[in-house]
């Protein structure tokens, strides 16, 4: 039995005389400053994320000699001096001496590592960290240490000098930090040798058996059940090694029984600790301690992942290598996000490195995975790059690739829409309304102008659902025994005979629909036997969404067309051609509609709103709606509907408003977009006005915002609503949102690029209505899952300042340029009328003068103009230049700071405990016999 006071007693002992003298401080000070160094290289500036990524990918090889110098005097020294026979007559066990010593050594390496949490306040100073990561990540640390601490002490039991255990250490401790490496070698030998070889079933097996391997989990915050029991293993094996090495001096009748039994018994050791590793990673048991639980799996992911367990999923990964500062969080997500999917079990997750040109490349171009050329701000200037960041799933249905993970697409979500769609499972089917807006494509309605392209929002829609396009000029509804085939296209193919039940189950009418969600985009085009189909849908009380707008302006030719207001576009106007259009239903007011819904909504007036949480857009027209769950807490969003329960901010442009008539018993209006109560309405002619083209033609354009005149009306507007009826005699099941713009292309193409560095949720909204209008509610909290972004805000204020300079300087230049120019051609045209003022010369005879005067200005001006421009460019670049020097000197002040604190601490406490320990030995002197 283990005696706890032997055990303690031991371990005092050697962590005071760690501490005896000089030495021990200036290791953990060495290790301090090497911990920090490894911090805050040049990279950490470059991938501009408040984390620790830079030292945890240093941080093996730092612990290959710091371990090894903390633990070669463990029994080298003993045996050197001989006290370790005197430690053994003490009543004392081996096991008791073994334990105290490994406790002495861990408490030291745990001293070294608490003072080396500096660079938490440091990351602190230029940043905001996340503090969950910070623990899990120096948690790995520790347990780390702590395993490498055994083969260190084994390395010292070996051996009677210092020097040798070292070295000694250094080599055990390498096989776990670096004997993957190995591979390498064998390799490069088997290339001559049998070049055919395959040698990456090994690289991977000992990869995964590595040190950094199984710290990758714990840099990424996650504390994993299998990394624990990893190091937990390890250290039990290498300190039974210890318990075989330091017994060794009682195997003297029969040493080579006694090395055959220890053997044995250690090799048993090992099994034991492979099987709980075998388990531990068969049964995962994972903690995420990163404060926006970003490895952590939603319960959609996991309901997903059973059913996919059982399917033969596998998913192919295709990531660069080396990718820069914007895309490093991304890649470490998604890294993440892939291990948590095949920890789950049942998936096959393969990921693999890629360079530009290597085969690897080859195969993910195979696949479908093109590398994206993206643009980023390295020391002050723009340079790209080519990268990979994508991965193909292989299911029964099928394949789904995501051919690129921009920096604003959500990682979990993409991936487990990816799954879901490989499975064999049925589909809802989404119907899209064919009205003149064109979010389907088609032609433009001028001949001079190309085809348009379908939407984004349809093309989003097939990742999740069959989508088909609904012809409003036929009846939407049909009778049971009638197949609908004629009207309805899915995917540009014919639909099936046989149509899936609406998602209501609603069938008591005795007409069945194709599709369980109808989007409708301004419906307000509609011709009256057009709307007349319409409203008879949304009066079945089947899932309709509604997009009305009184002015489109993304898509602004066409949009502009089919305002409301406007009378119906002839496309066959500009050819000449004057045969009469079918005029919009209710004259564009929708009133047939309105009537079914029982709401309000003026098809000729917007909204505005005060409220711009972006001060950098501060010139923004105030038509632009910032619906901010930050700005406006209370109003923005209803946070009781699972639409907008998670969304955080929706720009609308331009929009309309909504209100309920409250003429219907039981009808439920649920509002879910709405303005601040800094707000009001502009009619028509408020902000546009009639002009005439450059053809002659009068046209509609927007004033000046200088002279649009806005009186706030200080309530709330609601933008979007969902309207419910559950009766019999009015039922009613539909979203309406007063504008189209807010699912325009240009803010999917902001998520996808997280462009001007937002991160607005209109996509989010518009996908969210969809699912629970079709109470596929299964992606709705997934969907809206968002990662803060962790950066050196210390540092991006400073380089700010800095680029806000150099583009003043150039706007100042530019503005000098242009005056110079000016100038000069003012001289040149007095010139030139100078010269056509002489009366002394003929008419011949000017002509030529001026001919020749005029070029020569001319030459002279264009000489002047580049000369100019030179300069200007001289002065951008000077001023570029120089910013990249500032950001050069901002970035080593920060690393000068980050690499001298460290080395205060230890320096200060060694020097105090050192003089309070000379004040107590020099206290118990004579005072005679001091000197």
């Amino acid at each position: 039995m283990i005696r706890l006071h032997a055990v303690f007693a031991i371990a005092r002992r050697n962590f005071s005389s760690y501490f005896s003298g000089i030495l021990g401080y200036l290791f953990i000070t060495v290790f301090c400053v090497a911990s920090s160094v490894a911090a805050f290289l040049p990279s950490f500036f470059a991938a501009n994320q408040a984390n620790l990524d830079q030292l945890s990918a240093w941080f093996p090889l730092l612990l290959l000699f710091m371990i090894p110098a903390i633990t070669m005097s463990t029994w080298a020294d003993e045996r050197k001096n001989g006290t370790d026979e005197l430690l053994f007559t003490l009543p004392t066990t081996e096991s008791e001496a073994l334990l105290g010593k490994y406790l002495a050594v861990a408490a030291v390496y745990s001293v070294a590592l608490a003072f080396s949490m500096i660079n938490v306040l440091i990351l602190e100073f230029v940043g905001s960290p996340d503090y969950g990561l910070t623990i899990g990540v120096y948690f790995g640390y520790w347990v780390a240490g702590l395993a490498l601490l055994s083969a260190g002490m084994l390395a010292s039991a070996l051996t009677s000098n210092n020097t040798v255990a070292f070295v000694v250490g250094v080599v055990f401790c390498g096989i776990p930090v670096i004997g993957h490496r190995a591979v390498d070698l064998l390799e490069s030998i088997c290339g001559i040798v049998s070049p055919g070889a395959d040698l990456s079933g090994l690289r991977s097996f000992l990869q995964y058996l590595s040190l950094p391997e199984q710290l990758r989990d714990f840099g990424l915050g996650v504390i994993s059940l299998s990394g624990i029991v990893y190091l937990i293993g390890f250290t039990l094996v290498m300190l039974y090694l210890n318990a075989a090495a330091i017994s060794r001096r009682r195997w003297v009748a029969h040493p080579g029984t006694m090395a055959a039994h220890f053997s044995l018994r250690a090799v048993s050791v090992l099994a034991v600790a492979v099987s709980l590793l075998v388990l531990s990673v068969r049964y995962p048991v994972r903690a995420d301690l990163t404060a926006e639980q970003q490895f952590t799996l939603s319960s959609a992911t996991h309901d997903v992942l059973k059913t996919a367990r059982s399917g033969g999923v596998t998913i192919q990964a295709f990531l660069s290598q080396n990718v820069p500062g914007e895309f490093t969080e991304i890649r470490r997500q998604l890294e993440g996000l892939l291990r948590e999917v095949q920890a789950s079990g049942g998936i096959d997750v393969q990921v693999t490195a890629v360079e530009p040109f290597s085969n690897e490349a080859e195969a993910a171009r195979a696949m479908g995975i093109e590398p994206a050329r993206v643009s980023y701000f390295n020391d002050g200037k723009r340079e790209e790059a080519d990268l990979f960041l994508g991965l193909q799933v292989h299911g029964p249905a099928g394949d789904a690739t995501i051919p690129f993970f921009d920096r604003g697409v959500p990682i979990e979500y993409e991936i487990i829409q990816a799954i879901r769609s490989v499975m064999n499972e049925r589909k809802l089917r989404i119907g899209i309304l064919l009205t003149e807006l064109g979010v389907t494509g088609g032609p433009s309605g001028n001949p001079m102008q190309p085809a348009q392209e379908e939407w984004e929002i349809v093309r989003e829609l097939r990742k999740q659902y069959n989508v088909v396009f609904v012809n409003p000029a036929m009846p939407i509804l049909v009778e049971k025994t009638t197949s609908a085939d004629t009207q309805q296209k899915a995917d540009g193919e014919e639909a099936k005979a046989e149509k899936p039940e609406d998602a209501t189950g609603a069938v008591a009418d005795g007409k069945k629909s194709p599709c369980d969600v109808l989007i409708a985009f301004m419906p307000s085009s509609l011709t009256d036997p057009e709307m007349d189909n319409f409203v008879e849908y949304v009066k079945s009380g089947r899932p309709v969404l509604i997009f009305d707008d009184p002015f489109p302006i993304s898509a602004w030719q066409r949009g502009m067309r089919i305002a409301p207001r406007l009378p119906k576009h002839n496309p066959n106007a500009m050819m000449g051609q004057r045969a009469p259009t079918e005029p919009k239903a209710d004259e564009g007011r929708a009133t047939r509609l309105l009537e079914a819904l029982d709401i309000n909504w003026n098809y000729e007036s917007v909204v505005f709103d005060m409220l711009n949480p972006h001060h950098e857009w501060s010139q923004m027209p105030k038509e632009y709606l910032f619906i901010s769950g930050s700005a406006n807490p209370v109003d923005a969003f209803n946070r009781e509907s699972p639409v907008t329960k998670s969304l955080q901010e929706v720009v609308s442009i331009y929009s309309g408003s909504i209100s309920h008539r409250e003429r219907r018993d039981g009808q439920q209006f649920t509002d879910l977009l709405n303005t601040g109560k800094r707000s009001g309405t502009l009619a028509w002619d408020d902000f546009l006005e009639e002009r005439f083209s450059m053809f002659g033609q009068p046209e509609t354009a927007l004033k000046d915002p200088a002279e649009i005149v806005h009186t706030l009306d200080d309530k709330s507007h609601t933008l979007a609503a969902h309207i419910v009826n559950t009766s019999s005699e009015h039922p009613l099941n539909a979203i309406f949102c007063a504008d189209v713009d807010l699912v325009s292309d240009i803010f999917f193409d902001l998520r996808r690029t997280r462009g001007a560095g937002v991160d607005f949720d209109n996509v989010t909204f518009v996908l969210n209505c969809v699912d629970v209008l079709a109470k596929d509610e299964q992606f709705v909290e997934l969907r809206s899952r968002r990662p803060a972004r962790r950066t050196l805000e210390y540092v991006e204020q400073q380089t700010s300042a800095l680029q806000q300079n150099v583009s003043k300087v150039e706007e100042t230049a530019r503005e000098e340029l242009e005056k110079k120019i000016k100038e000069a051609q003012e001289v040149q045209d007095k010139t030139i009328a100078d010269l056509e003022s002489q009366a002394d010369l003929d008419e011949s005879s000017r002509r030529v003068q001026l001919q020749q005067k005029r070029a020569e200005l001319t030459r002279k001006l264009e000489r002047q103009r580049e000369e100019l421009e030179d300069d200007l460019n001289g002065q951008i670049r000077k001023a570029g230049l120089e910013m990249r020097q500032e950001i050069r000197r901002v970035e080593r002040r920060v690393q000068l700071f980050a690499w001298i604190v460290p080395a205060v601490l230890p320096i200060c406490c060694g020097m105090l405990f050192l003089g309070l320990r000379r004040l107590a030995e020099s206290s118990m002197v004579n005072p005679s016999r001091r000197r």
